[in-house]
């Protein structure tokens, strides 16, 4: 039995996402849909492929995932088909597909041109990720309805700079607790820091953080806290805290918001 993963910017209880859904299970009555999230920002490819390369593996290999972000085809965006990992994703090649993969991919189709489902000319989710989801969910193989190609768009992400002794990451995702995610890696972090002593700057010089920790729980209640996350990303959250209106996150009471810039400053002893 196949499982098929929906991504998109939709929004939560949208009827798009129905209209897929009841199209894949006509097509093949016993598949499995998994929502990843239809709250991506809209037309925000980077925040899709961030959420999807972040739990894609908890997936069974073979996994079907869409990318229903910027979906329309065009010659700069062909729409395409990715293997990598024993997954597989099918969206148009607006970059998303770089951005999700940590290597070379084992192959890329090319499905550009092709109308899998004239019923709907506007609605490419289902006029071709559908259909081709379909297919390979029944066990056929990419090479039949897409053309091999070795090409991708690369993709454009907020890249982490350095300078001096700073590394400067940006906010790259907000959850829905107010978890402020950056786009620094703890490898890039180990590599760059060599063991210092360091502070995370952000708005101010009182918010500064000067350890990570590997839980939430390992400070007080309402106190700010830095750690890698599960996708091994640097996140800044506030330990069980929220404001009246449910909200109280680190995005809300550190004042920090998408693309916002995040300063490590590494500090060297003979400076101590």
């Amino acid at each position: 039995m196949s499982i098929v993963t929906l991504t998109s910017d939709f929004g939560e209880g949208s009827h798009y996402t129905a209209i897929l859904k009841g199209a894949l299970w006509q097509r093949v009555p016993d598949v499995r849909i998994a929502d990843i999230s239809h709250s991506i920002r809209k037309f925000d490819v980077i925040e899709a492929a961030y959420l999807i390369r972040s739990v894609y593996r908890e997936f069974p290999k073979g996994t079907i995932h869409l990318v229903c972000v910027q979906s329309a085809e065009t010659p700069e965006a062909p729409h395409r088909l990715m293997q990598i990992h024993g997954h597989y994703f099918i969206g148009a090649d607006t970059g998303v597909f770089r951005l999700i993969a940590d290597r070379e991919p084992d192959a890329v189709f090319d499905f550009s041109g092709l109308r899998l489902d004239v019923d709907a000319p506007t609605f490419p989710e289902r006029e071709v990720f559908v259909p081709a989801a379909a297919h390979l969910a029944r066990g056929g193989s990419p090479d039949v309805i897409g053309r091999l190609t070795g090409e991708l768009r690369v993709g454009e992400p907020r890249r982490v700079a350095f300078e001096d002794k700073t590394l400067i990451g940006h906010v790259s995702f907000i959850d829905h607790f107010g978890n402020v995610i950056t786009n620094i890696h703890r490898s890039v972090f180990k590599e760059f820091g060599k063991g210092r002593d360091f502070e995370i700057e952000m708005r101010t010089p009182r918010m500064g953080i000067r350890e990570i920790h590997s839980g939430y729980q390992d400070v007080p209640a309402g106190e700010r806290v830095a750690v890698f996350n599960h996708a091994g990303f640097l996140e800044i959250a506030i330990n069980n805290h929220s404001a009246p209106g449910g909200r109280g996150g680190a995005d809300t009471l550190l004042g920090l918001n998408r693309d916002h810039a995040i300063r490590v400053r590494f500090i060297d002893e003979d400076t101590l």
